[in-house]
């Protein structure tokens, strides 16, 4: 009977979560733009490139394809929306080299793009996004802490900053969701360790086919290396690094600082620290303006994660969060308020859930958190 409870209470939060989604996407869908000249629209000036894709695979007419993008930005987007067909078009675009390889967003976007025209473009972000409070929720009946979970969800589902990042014609949503399947099959690697690497490497590739994700793979290769799978450690960071290699071969040049054109390689790589403290900084200052409850969430997850640090749940946690600002501080794009950072935000709900019943048993060490028996 009890067991029934239990099923039946996580049963129901899968539910909430997943309204709690559903109405988070159909609000952005319903009320978008500009805030703070901020673009919280669902069409913003990178979507362009993934639309323009979208729409040749369908058409196999560069030029038809790329003037339905450049009609369309001009009458639904707010920021950067008028541009040229020479924009978009591989022979004439400055930008498209660089992201070409970037192909699976647009291949999963077809069937709808086609069966509803451009506003197809947001529905793989919206599934994305349900997967991410998904797979939080998943984690979190799997440590009994449904309730956690449900509020967990309520804060990403509110939250500005994730629902803008989430809910637009870009590849964040789409990444982030594959790394909470990420972090769902790392969990499941402590109790199955060995009926786990084939989906890993499966999502190495699909993630690299996403954007460039080396850092991230990097980062939890490293953490698996240091607590004693060292081989699994080293085949995802050796396939990682293959299935990059289209990224590095097409950006390497221009990826490092590229506002900065006048410096040369070197002295770009030694700016880089000072560009990683100005992309935490403004970041920070950002959250504390536009997104508190969502800062909030991410410095618990932080603290929790420093003060536990020897659970491998909170090294995974910090290590992709330092390649998330590390990749932004390479990039140098400032004021972007934690997108390249956004695969870490399942790992901060995974360390919250994992730390929390050892916090729990610490509370109960202090005399005056105990039940006190009168005699």
């Amino acid at each position: 009977m009890l067991k029934n409870l239990v099923i039946t209470k996580q049963v129901m939060a899968y539910w909430f979560v997943l309204a709690l989604g559903l109405v988070a996407i159909a609000a952005k869908y319903k009320y978008n733009g500009l805030v703070f000249g901020f673009d919280y629209g669902i069409y913003q000036p990178d979507g362009k490139y993934y639309t323009y894709m979208v729409l040749d695979f369908i058409n196999n007419d560069p030029k038809q394809s790329a003037q339905s993008v450049v009609n369309w930005y001009e009458a639904h987007a707010y920021k950067g929306n008028i541009f040229q067909i020479s924009d978009l078009v591989p022979e004439t675009s400055p930008i498209y080299q660089y992201i070409s390889h970037r192909v699976l967003y647009p291949i999963l976007s077809i069937p709808f793009v086609y069966l509803i025209g451009i506003p197809g473009m947001i529905v793989i972000p919206a599934i994305s996004f349900l997967c991410v409070l998904l797979f939080i929720q998943k984690i979190s009946n799997n440590y009994n802490l449904t309730y956690m979970g449900v509020c967990i969800g309520i804060i990403l589902s509110t939250s500005p900053t994730v629902i803008r990042w989430m809910i637009w014609n870009g590849t964040d949503a789409l990444l982030a969701g594959l790394f909470s399947y990420v972090a769902l099959l790392l969990y499941n690697l402590q109790t199955k360790p060995d009926q786990r690497y084939f989906q890993i490497l499966t999502l190495v590739f699909l993630t690299a086919a996403t954007r460039f994700s080396l850092v991230f793979w990097a980062a939890i290769a490293a953490v698996m290396y240091f607590n004693r799978k060292k081989f699994l450690a080293v085949i995802i960071f050796v396939f990682s690094g293959l299935c990059s290699l289209p990224a590095l071969f097409s950006t390497l040049g221009v990826s490092i600082l590229p506002a900065e054109k006048d410096q040369a390689t070197l002295e770009k790589i030694s700016n880089i620290p000072l560009s990683f403290i100005r992309v935490v900084s403004i970041d920070i200052a950002q959250l504390a303006v536009l997104d508190r409850l969502f800062l909030i969430y991410l410095v618990v997850g932080l603290f929790i994660s420093i003060f536990y640090f020897k659970n491998i749940v909170s090294k995974y946690f910090i290590a992709i969060l330092l390649a998330g600002y590390l990749l932004g501080a390479v990039n140098g794009t400032l004021g972007v308020n934690f997108r390249y950072q956004m695969p870490a935000i399942p790992f901060c709900a995974w360390s919250i859930l994992a730390s929390w019943p050892l916090i729990q048993n610490r509370l109960k060490t202090y005399s005056f958190l105990r039940p006190h028996i009168k005699v």
